[in-house]
């Protein structure tokens, strides 16, 4: 199966502004990161720090990989796994019905407690990771297609974001409506 290249690429530009800047609260406060990855208790204690120096700077490679053709494929499938790994790690702590930590999604200055509805969210991902995986169809590119990729990237983003701020308002909103 082929895909079109506004398409993967868009999906490469979203996923390596997003990877980015996952990376960017995660090196910019390695100290609350550290905690973030110590909270999980996925990993021995000896190793947190190791983890929690090491899932920034793949985020980080994996951000610049989808910016080249060349690369994204490897870059795609390392996204896809790090989702995976990182919905996995969600999931057994929903399991061992610990809701109450952060996800450490948004960074330090949004706390986003774990939530089931986050597997939506990195269903998105997952998706677009795939897109970013798959084999571009060969076909040249006009300067339209060009903005439509941007654009469609722009678009990715921003629901990304709605779906993450709504997800971590979600309980205040609920909170506020009664529901619960």
């Amino acid at each position: 199966m082929m895909i079109d290249p506004i398409i993967s690429t868009a999906a490469a530009l979203a996923l390596s502004v997003i990877f980015a800047s996952a990376a960017s609260h995660k090196l910019r406060h390695p100290g609350w990161f550290r905690r973030q990855v110590q909270e999980y208790e996925l990993v021995p204690g000896l190793t947190v720090p190791l983890v929690a120096t090491a899932l920034p700077l793949a985020e980080l490679t994996i951000a610049v990989g989808l910016l080249w053709s060349i690369s994204r494929p490897y870059a795609a499938a390392l996204a896809f796994i790090l989702i995976a790994a990182y919905t996995l790690a969600i999931a057994i702590n929903l399991a061992r019905g610990r809701k109450d930590i952060d996800c450490g999604c948004s960074g330090p200055a949004m706390r986003q407690p774990l939530q089931p509805a986050l597997f939506a969210r990195n269903l998105l991902l997952v998706v677009m990771a795939l897109c970013a995986l798959l084999p571009m169809l060969d076909r040249s590119l006009s300067l339209h297609d060009s903005f439509v990729m941007i654009a469609a990237g722009t678009v990715l983003i921003l629901l990304y974001t709605a779906t993450d701020l709504w997800l971590a308002n979600r309980p205040l909103l609920l909170k506020m409506s009664g529901e619960k």
